[in-house]
């Protein structure tokens, strides 16, 4: 019978456990090659995403993410839709990194950008134009208003003078379907009276003077207003001068995008 030669230098195969563990440092590998992979954000791929849910939800073409000068505001007078507005977004904010970033569609910014021009044209028109400041923020319209042209020192009573330019805003803001945040500041300077113990009060008063306006001779529908006071504590500028606090006292109209109306109670 011939013999079986076994070779001399046959080796035997790695431990049982070696298998497991190299499975178990692949498997940490890949984890952490996954984490790392995650905290590479591509913006790109996020304003499409963020687009799509956009799109999705409110039927708007996507996120607005190029700066382009308007190329076309529609007729004057007229106030476009978002499905309407073509032409890409004006430069406000020096940029559309802010619209980015909350993900406003273009669609919106430019027709919001029609109605800032449309309400400019009609104040001035009537002379009126150096009682308003009209800019375009990350929110949207802001017509801001000092407490020099709408109100008495410390009184939240509406002055008469300023009924013809509320009346205007309001009838052109009608006309839409935005809605609409009236927001009351003050200064930094106390109040305490029996009627208004603090800013706060003060602030808020102001707001629904104008909100009640807007309902009672406007004929706004009360369901797109809402108020908000902020005292003391959303100062435009540094309370270091009187120039500085008048500038301060103010109520602000803020017409907002569509896509943030998804922040307010249905």
């Amino acid at each position: 019978m011939a013999k079986i030669i076994k070779n001399k230098d046959q080796r035997k195969g790695a431990p049982a456990w070696m298998t497991s563990y190299g499975d178990m440092i692949t498997l940490l590998l890949c984890f952490f090659v996954l984490l790392y992979s995650f905290s590479i954000v591509n913006m790109e791929k996020l304003n499409k995403a963020l687009g799509s849910i956009n799109a999705a939800i409110h039927g708007t073409a996507g996120v607005f993410k190029e700066e382009t000068p308007v190329q076309n505001l529609g007729e004057a007078g007229k106030t476009l839709k978002p499905s309407e507005a073509e032409g890409g977004g004006k430069n406000v904010l020096e940029g559309a990194a802010g619209f980015n970033k909350v993900g406003i569609p273009k669609e919106e910014v430019v027709a919001m950008e029609q109605l800032k021009e449309e309400i400019k044209q009609k104040v001035n028109a009537a002379n009126m134009g150096g009682s308003i400041s009209l800019t375009t923020s990350t929110r949207g319209l802001l017509i801001s208003l000092t407490d020099k042209v709408l109100f008495n020192l410390g009184e939240a009573n509406l002055r008469a003078g300023v009924l013809p330019v509320l009346s205007t805003i309001g009838k052109t803001l009608k006309g839409t379907d935005y809605v609409i945040r009236i927001e009351g500041y003050t200064c930094n300077l106390p109040i305490s009276t029996p009627e208004y113990p603090s800013n706060w009060e003060l602030s808020t008063a102001r707001a629904i003077s104008v909100l009640r306006y807007m309902i009672e001779n406007v004929g706004f529908s009360p369901e797109r207003l809402s108020v908000a006071g902020y005292g003391e504590y959303k100062p435009r500028f540094p309370n270091t001068s009187e120039a500085n606090r008048a500038l301060n006292r103010r109520v602000d109209m803020v017409v907002l995008y569509p896509t943030l109306n998804i922040q307010e109670p249905e």
